[in-house]
């Protein structure tokens, strides 16, 4: 389940795993994920954070605090989710900013798996040096942050943003076998097969 959240509308996603538990990515606000634990009686297993920017994990803190569960991040992101002008919470204005300190972290081309899901990832920085996709062969998807959306990609001028490293990330994403579907951090759901025949810095 896809929410657009927060006031830049980041999507957070509602990830169904074992035992009656849901993995929440990136939560840009804890009410509405709160909302809808309690409307479909399930529980909060297992928090994921794509990359370092506040819109993203602004709703993390207080989820934790109220469920218990863990955070997952990148390792080459994790300073930014306890410092305010790396990970530019000044975006979400009127949002108190909460810092996170990630209970697991990950790095390119490991797995590890959250409430019984399995997820692999690949690095892909450019956005931030912790930017990557995560791909979940159970749901034939993958998490991409803000490394790429329908028909374009993320900004790369902020903290740990390189826009030589976005260009190697997008032509390895380029160069991917088969298709997949796109879970992006803004915007409309697409496919890898869309992307690189429509999206121009794939092409």
């Amino acid at each position: 389940m896809r929410m657009p959240l927060g006031a830049l509308l980041a999507n957070c996603y509602l990830i169904p795993g074992g035992d009656n538990k849901v993995i929440a990515v990136d939560p840009a606000s804890a009410a509405e994920v709160s909302e809808f634990l309690e409307e479909n009686g399930t529980e909060l297993g297992a928090i994921i954070i794509t990359h370092g920017h506040f819109d993203h994990f602004a709703g993390a803190a207080a989820l934790k605090e109220r469920t218990g569960a863990p955070v997952y991040a990148p390792e080459a992101d994790a300073e930014m989710l306890s410092d305010a002008d790396k990970c530019w919470a000044w975006f979400m204005r009127g949002v108190e900013f909460a810092p996170v300190i990630p209970d697991k972290t990950f790095e390119d081309g490991e797995e590890f798996s959250a409430c019984g899901v399995t997820f692999k990832v690949m690095a892909a920085p450019g956005h931030t040096a912790g930017s990557c996709l995560l791909f979940c062969e159970k749901y034939g998807a993958a998490l991409t942050g803000d490394v790429i959306f329908r028909d374009s990609i993320g900004r790369t001028d902020g903290y740990s943003g390189s826009d030589r490293q976005m260009a190697e990330s997008l032509a390895k994403i380029a160069l991917l076998d088969g298709n997949v579907l796109l879970l992006c951090g803004h915007g409309e759901t697409t496919d890898l097969e869309t992307e690189k025949r429509h999206n121009p810095y794939l092409r």
